[in-house]
């Protein structure tokens, strides 16, 4: 935790104002929103491309592959790991 955070706490927390703990949680939660809407545009504003012939090659060659998963335990034995 920065040293920063850790002052607003300590201070928050010796606070006895009601009102003013409810106005910073206000605030605090008006800043919490403005900042999730201002990514969520950015995310609305991304383009999504087609994919390229060599990403849609890489993929088919990535789902063709039949290779057999080894499970951990196996590896493990193997390794002598599991003493």
């Amino acid at each position: 935790m920065s040293p920063l955070a850790k002052e607003i706490i300590d201070k928050l927390n010796k606070e006895e104002d009601i009102l003013l703990l409810a106005e910073v949680l206000d605030f605090y939660e008006y800043i919490k929103q403005k900042k999730y809407k201002d990514s969520q545009k950015k995310w609305s504003q991304i383009d999504e491309d087609e994919p390229t012939e060599d990403e849609i090659k890489l993929y088919q060659e990535y789902k063709d592959i039949k290779e057999e998963a080894i499970p951990l335990e196996n590896i493990i034995r193997e390794l002598n790991l599991n003493e």
